[in-house]
């Protein structure tokens, strides 16, 4: 039998050894060696994959994803050695600015992945966020190898009309007027 060549990093960034990822299941998933990061968005041009010690607001590590590791409309990425319990991620999405059109990619911002299994961050939904925080609105996403995952939430006494989200990969939904 051969041995497999897929789990054996092909790049470097950083101290963390990388190789094009699977473009399925999108979001974050174990896979030998390491995790697999996989996001879809149809109209993006790049995509940074932003690593954060578990709890902190600075980012450890931000990752782009070689233009040879998108799949079409999926970047894909498997970065091997990670200590998935102590680390929190985001997305930077970068593409063209079109309000109009339902695009409004902003390369400074760190998105939610929309995949993932599992959420972390503040306690209190509508709590306000950290001062200087460059993640301020969406928690961060965690890997986890269980099955479905549940959390309670206290809403804020505000109207979803009042909150502002960040959308990376929905074009087919103008925003509200």
């Amino acid at each position: 039998m051969q041995p497999r060549i897929d789990i054996y990093p092909t790049h470097r960034h950083a101290d963390f050894w990388l190789r094009p990822g699977r473009p399925a299941p999108f979001g974050a998933s174990f896979v030998p060696g390491g995790v697999n990061f996989a996001v879809f968005s149809r109209y993006a041009t790049g995509c940074v994959l932003v690593l954060f010690p578990k709890g902190e607001p600075e980012p450890l590590v931000e990752i782009p994803f070689p233009d040879e590791f998108r799949i079409g409309n999926v970047f894909a990425m498997i970065v091997f050695d990670l200590d998935h319990e102590n680390i929190e991620y985001g997305f930077r999405m970068s593409g063209e600015y079109k309000p109009h059109a339902g695009q409004h990619f902003d390369p400074q911002r760190i998105l939610l992945d929309p995949y993932a299994r599992a959420i972390s961050g503040r306690d209190v939904w509508g709590q306000p966020p950290r001062p200087g925080d460059i993640y301020p609105y969406p928690a961060s996403s965690t890997t986890t190898s269980t099955g479905p995952v549940t959390a309670t939430w206290k809403f804020p006494s505000k109207t979803w009309s009042s909150t502002k989200c960040t959308c990376a990969a929905s074009p087919a939904t103008p925003p509200p007027a």
